[in-house]
């Protein structure tokens, strides 16, 4: 872990916040004692896709053959005209 003075924090704020985004943690000390932890965030769970369980959903469907498509289409079109 490296250290920095808070005086290292002022004047370098941007070299130490890039060794933190590569994932090192810095001690702060004030005084040669440490006062504070600049670290990383932990690690999150990654995102669940929206469709991720999609193929499981879709098999899981009962298929009606009670419907004929051709006929509910042409149904459609009749109320139409």
């Amino acid at each position: 872990m490296k250290t920095a003075s808070i005086r290292d924090i002022r004047l370098s704020f941007g070299r130490l916040l890039k060794s933190v985004q590569d994932g090192e943690s810095i001690a702060i000390t004030s005084r040669r004692k440490v006062v504070a932890t600049l670290c990383p965030p932990p690690a999150s769970k990654p995102a669940k896709r929206p469709w991720a369980d999609l193929d499981s959903w879709l098999a899981a469907q009962t298929v009606r053959s009670d419907r004929d498509l051709a006929a509910m289409i042409s149904e459609d079109r009749d109320d139409i005209r």
